[in-house]
């Protein structure tokens, strides 16, 4: 997917006690990524617990909540250069609102015994039915699983 990747540079982002608020920078859930919305372009139907995803490009959002976090798959475009005063497409998840949503599907989140500077998005178990998408970032692995949709 397109998305900017921050660096922990050292930092803990996933530290308590404000990292939702760092991490969100003021928006009401996290753009999993830096600056730029991150966007997940698919050719194929994807399918995500209950709900089937057509072919098309979504922002993808981080609902974070402690121990629990949520993957968020929007249909609000993205602002590609910074526009204040455009409120049809979004810059990061500033003014993001839910009823764009076109899946909200919880995500495993689990520790690593290895660390990753840089943010990645990964899809990982990727077989002819399905995989799954994850991030990874600090010492923290989250991913939802999806599956193809059969033709």
């Amino acid at each position: 997917p397109p998305y900017r990747r921050p660096r922990r540079r050292g930092r803990s982002p996933f530290a308590p006690p404000d990292f939702f608020r760092l991490l969100n920078d003021g928006a009401p859930v996290w753009r999993a990524g830096a600056n730029v919305s991150t966007r997940l372009r698919t050719d194929a139907p994807l399918v995500f617990g209950e709900t089937t995803v057509q072919p098309a490009e979504y922002t993808v959002f981080i609902d974070l909540l402690p121990g629990e976090w949520t993957l968020i798959l929007s249909t609000w475009p993205a602002q590609t250069i910074y526009d204040q005063n455009d409120r049809n497409q979004l810059w990061g998840a500033y003014h993001y609102m839910p009823y764009k949503d076109v899946v909200r599907v919880p995500m495993t989140l689990r520790r690593m015994p290895y660390s990753f500077d840089q943010l990645s998005w990964q899809f990982l178990d990727v077989t002819d039915s399905g995989g799954r998408l994850s991030i990874l970032w600090d010492d923290w692995i989250a991913w939802v699983d999806f599956e193809l949709e059969e033709p």
